[in-house]
């Protein structure tokens, strides 16, 4: 009889060992997994997010793409140029990409960290005038970008101010055109059609007729000589020449 209860005694040890261990483990993983997460969450650059442009008309999207940064064009302003024509890459040296949309069009590439703090040895590409450039990317402030394009050395690049964007911006890809509005011109609005008509002019003059001799421009009746056929005007009764005196013949006299 002792002998059963030491066996169910021995079994409920070990069962509650197993449970114990398991919990154990359960706990150790969770709280690694939540270790993971801070130390992920921390390892994010805080150049991520979006941020609007120094013209202040774009906005990008900056983020970690594979261990690089990248960056995307996310809202724009205006969706049309001052002509109304759509915004494509009209001036990207490639012809096969001058019908890429501005909006979503990847600016940012290859930005890699830098020991000293900051990003650079990227590139950075204008599509104002098509071309490409070196990048490097510095924080000065939370929310201040100082941005540097640059052909060869750093220090004689340009620098541009980023700042982040504080509110929502809309996408722009809610009213990004299509890539064939690219080749297709936009259609003038019939207000604006009427408006480029021109009028002909009241004294136009009147449309040449062909005769015998040749081309002959028409006649052009004066308003003030229209007359219907049961007018009369004033003028028109020829007025009759008015006789002459007739002068009396001398009688001669008797003498």
């Amino acid at each position: 009889m002792r002998s059963i209860v030491m066996m169910k005694r021995n079994t409920l040890n070990i069962l509650a060992s197993q449970r114990a261990a398991a919990f154990s483990k359960a706990l150790v993983t969770s709280i690694f997994a939540l270790a993971i997460t801070a130390a992920a969450a921390s390892a994010v650059p805080k150049e991520v997010g979006v941020w609007i442009d120094d013209t202040g008309k774009g906005a990008v999207k900056i983020d970690i793409c594979g261990n690089r940064l990248c960056g995307h064009i996310v809202w724009l302003r205006e969706t049309v140029n001052a002509k109304g024509e759509p915004l494509f890459d009209r001036h990207n040296p490639d012809a096969s990409k001058q019908t890429r949309p501005i909006c979503g069009l990847q600016i940012l590439g290859e930005l890699a960290q830098m020991q000293g703090g900051g990003f650079d040895n990227g590139w950075v590409y204008d599509p104002k005038v098509g071309k490409s450039y070196s990048v490097a990317l510095d924080l000065t402030a939370p929310d201040v970008l100082q941005v540097t394009g640059y052909k060869g050395m750093r220090f004689m690049g340009k620098t541009f101010i980023w700042t982040r964007a504080q509110t929502e911006l809309p996408p722009c890809d809610a009213n990004a055109p299509r890539a064939d509005d690219a080749l297709t011109p936009p259609k003038a609005s019939k207000a604006a059609a009427a408006k480029s008509a021109v009028a002909k002019p009241a004294g136009a003059k009147p449309t040449a007729i062909k005769s015998a001799a040749g081309t002959t421009p028409a006649k052009q009746t004066p308003p003030q000589a229209k007359k219907t056929a049961a007018e009369k005007m004033p003028w028109d009764a020829t007025p009759k020449p008015a006789p002459k005196p007739t002068q009396a013949k001398a009688v001669p006299q008797a003498q």
